[in-house]
């Protein structure tokens, strides 16, 4: 890492905390007011973060793309970008990022602890299809990660009216209907990008590998996490799954994702995505 990227970094770190914190300062004591606060303060976060990368591609020649760090760093600004994003476009969903913030806290936390190293682009590796690949990616995991934060919004909005409580910070959700609707949007779009994900990764993989597909442990559980995601849309466009049961395989069925993009790495070093370059 670079000087200026680590100042950088440990500044949108440091950001995002906070700001997780505030979330929970926010319901936890009943201050919706506090809210809007706490978004502008992630929206300064936000900036920290793009310099941060914008920092790294100028010492290292390429966007971050390959390794525990990398994603954390790309990926946590897509599910932050996305955030902020449609907060802009509809006030009561800046508080997804009650979910999103301390999601991308623990992916960055994690990122950092593993291999940060400054690292040129292999020339093996340079290929149109590698961008599109990674790209969709981040978009499939941003939108994967709004349809979690949507449901835990979704359950904690639905146990408070079952219990007859008030919480003036749950009254700015949107309605539980609209957070049901939200769900299911945000997981088709992380279905549609994931589905262009996988197809560019089997191309990229032909050109690199000689086969586009090797059963390699990411690619399966990138396929399992597919299939996952396949299921929940036919529940719910087949059978009807609604409500609560839908907000949670929203959020559980994130962890497959995190696995995928994590926890393979962690686990085993023999994938052919860790890619040793050189």
């Amino acid at each position: 890492m670079s000087n200026l990227e680590t100042l950088f970094f440990w500044t949108t770190l440091v950001i995002y905390s906070l700001a997780s914190g505030g979330y929970i300062y926010s319901f936890v004591f009943k201050n919706p007011r506090f809210m809007s606060k706490v978004t502008a303060l992630i929206s300064v976060g936000f900036i920290a973060h793009t310099i941060a990368i914008g920092a790294r591609y100028l010492a290292q020649g390429h966007l971050p793309w390959s390794g525990d760090y990398e994603s954390a760093m790309m990926g946590g600004w897509f599910i932050i970008a996305g955030t902020l994003f449609v907060g802009w476009r509809n006030k009561p969903l800046q508080a997804l990022a009650t979910a999103t913030a301390p999601l991308v806290v623990i992916m960055m936390g994690f990122g950092v602890m593993r291999n940060p190293v400054l690292t040129p682009m292999a020339a093996s590796l340079k290929n149109y299809w590698l961008y599109i690949h990674v790209y969709f990616a981040w978009l499939a995991f941003g939108g994967y990660a709004l349809a979690m934060a949507a449901g835990v919004l979704y359950v904690l909005k639905h146990k408070s009216e079952l219990r007859g409580v008030v919480n003036p910070s749950y009254e700015r959700f949107p309605t539980l209907d609209r957070l049901d609707e939200l769900i299911f949007r945000y997981v088709v779009f992380g279905f549609i990008t994931d589905t262009i994900m996988i197809c560019a990764g089997a191309i990229w993989a032909k050109d690199l590998w000689g086969s586009y597909w090797s059963w390699d442990p990411v690619e399966t559980w990138s396929l399992v996490s597919w299939i996952v995601y396949g299921i929940a849309i036919h529940l719910r466009v087949t059978f009807g799954w609604r409500n609560s049961r839908f907000a949670w395989i929203a959020i559980l069925a994130l962890s497959t994702v995190i696995i995928s993009f994590f926890g393979v790495t962690f686990v085993i070093d023999t994938s052919l995505h860790t890619f040793q370059v050189r």
